[in-house]
């Protein structure tokens, strides 16, 4: 226990080296709001659903310009941390209403030839081909590359400790955050969602562009200065099943589908069950001796 415990310190010391500057921010902003969810899933061989971990989203201060800004993160609970090593926790928003006719635009095809267009409500975010920042039509912003894959993290920097804005730390959590702008007088309505693929694909079911919706929440920015966020608060992700297909649809997705949460069952791989329960065993035997 004692090595085990010594090797999560240093990946917590590692990932705040990996990723001083946002970490100290948001360490900085004072938390104003905030909520949580347990997450309860079905698991194979369990006759009632499992809690695995629980999702708490804030909204914090930025103390440089006052703007306000989301975090989310998932942690896992009893345990559960090695389902990482068969399924990834992701995140994926969609954008519901955007009152500011100045949005990004986004080039669908990654096409230097073809123009870029504004896609309308409701979208992903981003949306296929990722945004075009630079205004220059090709994709190729440095600071936040896209894929071909709907989630708000980009498939090739998954899984490390930092990638861009978010962070993974295998079989302990998983984080989100996002600090987004808008013209004064306008608004944008997010709803953010914790999604389940399978470990190191970006689809649930091989074969299928899928993915599994655990919990979500929405939140609104109102623009101005300082930038505000309200109207926090969290949604059933079955009842978002038609915008959620709209907004794919409308975002280049075309093909792409989701799982209601009920109608999925985990399946562990057997020696991380094994684990699991020579572990529960030791501490049913501890408190027994005490």
């Amino acid at each position: 226990m004692r090595t085990i415990r010594r090797l999560m310190e240093w990946l917590q010391r590692a990932r705040a080296y990996i990723a001083p500057l946002a970490l100290l921010m948001i360490a900085a902003s004072p938390l104003i709001a905030g909520a949580q969810v347990d997450i309860r899933v079905r698991m194979q061989g369990q006759q009632n659903p499992v809690l695995i971990g629980t999702l708490r989203w804030t909204v914090r201060i930025n103390p440089t310009n006052g703007n306000e800004f989301m975090t989310a993160r998932f942690t896992f609970a009893g345990g559960w941390g090695f389902l990482d090593n068969t399924y990834d926790f992701r995140w994926f928003q969609i954008i519901n209403e955007d009152t500011d006719p100045n949005r990004p635009r986004t080039d669908h095809d990654n096409n230097p030839n073809t123009p870029s267009i504004q896609p309308p409500v409701p979208y992903t975010d981003p949306p296929r081909g990722g945004w075009d920042y630079n205004n220059d039509g090709d994709n190729n912003d440095a600071n936040e590359p896209a894929d071909n894959s709907p989630y708000y993290e980009d498939d090739a920097g998954f899984g490390g400790p930092f990638d861009f804005g978010r962070w993974h730390t295998e079989g302990v959590d998983s984080r989100f955050e996002d600090a987004p702008g808008t013209a004064a007088g306008e608004h944008v309505l997010f709803k953010t969602f914790l999604v389940a693929v399978r470990h190191g694909s970006n689809t649930i079911t091989p074969g299928q562009q899928e993915f599994v919706k655990l919990a979500g929440f929405s939140w609104r920015l109102d623009g101005g200065r300082p930038q505000d966020i309200t109207k926090l608060g969290q949604i059933n992700p079955a009842r978002e099943k038609q915008k959620i297909m709209q907004a794919l649809t409308n975002s280049g997705f075309q093909g792409w589908n989701t799982i209601q949460l009920s109608e999925f069952t985990f399946v562990p791989e057997p020696a991380s069950l094994l684990i699991l329960g020579v572990g529960l065993a030791g501490l049913t035997l501890r408190r027994r001796r005490r």
